[in-house]
């Protein structure tokens, strides 16, 4: 029993140091740029914004991995300026050229109502330096709205398992973009770096990679494809345990978890190309499992969900069990 209280013990004090280290960070980080007051102004969609499909010079990008937001489906897109191109330089983030428009569209499909689509994140590049803005859409879904300060917004709706479900869905502030966006003392876009968008997608039917799909459109230089890693679907049953975990704790947790985010002063490093060795999870596993698998204060992740993710804790406490 004393052997039990002192693990506790341990546990709990672990939790709070990595909670205070997370929230940690050197403030917001404020935008360079004013936003829009509607999302139209930005000319993503066609002319029936609901139907989400994208304008004439805006590419839609599918990725690996997604992270998860309370089981909200997810369209992204970029607008590049006329005559730009991305270019890839490692396996990170592309170079994405100065007018970028990095857009994702939170929405679900089955609501009482059909498709109810809830917010639209924005990254634009302005200057050499990204800015965050979120925008949340009307009841007749004909535009959206930016917002300053955040939303709830209640959502019945049901999942991809067929299960039925309800959630308090929350729109972030402007001001906490930076609280998984930040490297340093800027912003970076999370989800389109190199290795997860480097997968083969469906085209009209058939099955191509999405880097040759790129520079076939004309917006991507040409490049040597064959050196770029790729970043596993964490969703892949076929694929090993720790691979998906790996995979899953990259997309849901290294934003901060890694020596330029937020909670660089722990010591956790998850990003999928550390070494095991490196990434501290074997000493943090317990309570990787404690704080993934409550909601409340110590959640992990601290933003962006209001409910688990039964799947991706599910995967992560196999994975832990087998370690």
């Amino acid at each position: 029993m004393r052997c039990d209280s002192k693990l506790i013990v341990c546990l709990l004090l672990t939790t709070m140091v990595l909670a205070f280290s997370c929230n940690n960070n050197s403030g917001t980080i404020s935008n360079q740029i004013t936003f829009k007051n509607k999302l139209s102004e930005y000319e993503l969609f066609g002319s029936n914004m609901s139907e989400l499909i994208p304008a004439n010079g805006v590419m839609p990008i599918e990725i690996a991995s997604p992270l998860f937001t309370d089981y909200a489906e997810k369209q992204r897109l970029i607008k590049l300026p006329v005559g730009t191109k991305m270019t890839i330089k490692g396996d990170s983030l592309p170079v994405f050229p100065d007018g970028t428009i990095i857009a994702k569209t939170f929405y679900y499909s089955s609501t009482e109502k059909g498709k109810r689509i809830i917010e639209t994140r924005l990254l634009i590049l302005a200057e050499g330096g990204w800015n965050a803005a979120t925008y949340q859409w009307n009841t007749a879904q004909n535009d959206a709205d930016l917002l300053a300060d955040g939303a709830l917004v209640p959502v019945s709706f049901q999942d991809l398992q067929g299960r039925h479900r309800r959630v308090e869905y929350k729109i972030p502030p402007q001001k906490d973009c930076s609280s998984c966006h930040r490297s340093g003392n800027e912003l970076v876009p999370l989800g389109p770096k190199i290795r997860n968008l480097n997968i083969n997608i469906s085209v009209n039917g058939t099955q191509q990679n999405q880097f040759k799909y790129l520079i076939k459109k004309g917006i991507l230089d040409q490049a040597n494809i064959s050196k770029v890693t790729s970043l596993p679907d964490y969703r892949d049953s076929t694929l090993s345990l720790a691979t998906r975990a790996r995979a899953y704790l990259e997309m849901n947790c290294a934003h901060c978890h890694q020596e330029q985010g937020t909670a660089s002063g722990t010591s956790l490093n998850l990003n999928y190309t550390t070494s095991f060795e490196k990434t501290g999870i074997q000493f943090n596993k317990e309570n990787i499992l404690i704080r993934m698998s409550e909601m409340g204060e110590y959640h992990m992740p601290k933003s962006g969900v209001t409910v688990l993710d039964d799947e991706g804790v599910k995967l992560i406490r196999d994975y832990i069990k087998n370690l």
